[in-house]
């Protein structure tokens, strides 16, 4: 009995940080969840702070990453690599950009 309520825990454990891995939306929690930190030192924010970017809306260019909906130009330097090989930019409350994840080697 009791390997069987042990059984049943683990696999509970399991599913539920399978569950984790996005929010309800479809927004991913490793962003709020890491220790990330944009360009000015403050944390990237959590999962209702950013949204993910088609790659019709993401032109790299010479110069940096052009966010085409956002009119905006990411320098590479403030590029961190996706987890989740998507692009999302999260910002603040005012709109402001404030941590930008991309997928390196796709546009």
């Amino acid at each position: 009995m009791r390997s069987v309520i042990f059984l049943f825990l683990a696999v509970g454990l399991l599913v539920t940080r399978v569950c984790l891995a996005h929010d309800a939306d479809g927004r991913p929690n490793w962003i709020a969840e890491g220790s990330y930190k944009g360009s000015h030192g403050v944390h990237c924010c959590g999962p209702s702070d950013c949204e993910q970017l088609g790659s019709d809306e993401v032109q790299v260019r010479s110069d940096g990453i052009w966010l085409t909906r956002f009119k905006e130009l990411v320098p590479f330097e403030q590029a961190t690599p996706s987890e989740d090989g998507k692009t999302w930019r999260c910002h603040n409350l005012s709109g402001e950009r404030r941590c930008f994840f991309m997928k390196y080697g796709n546009t």
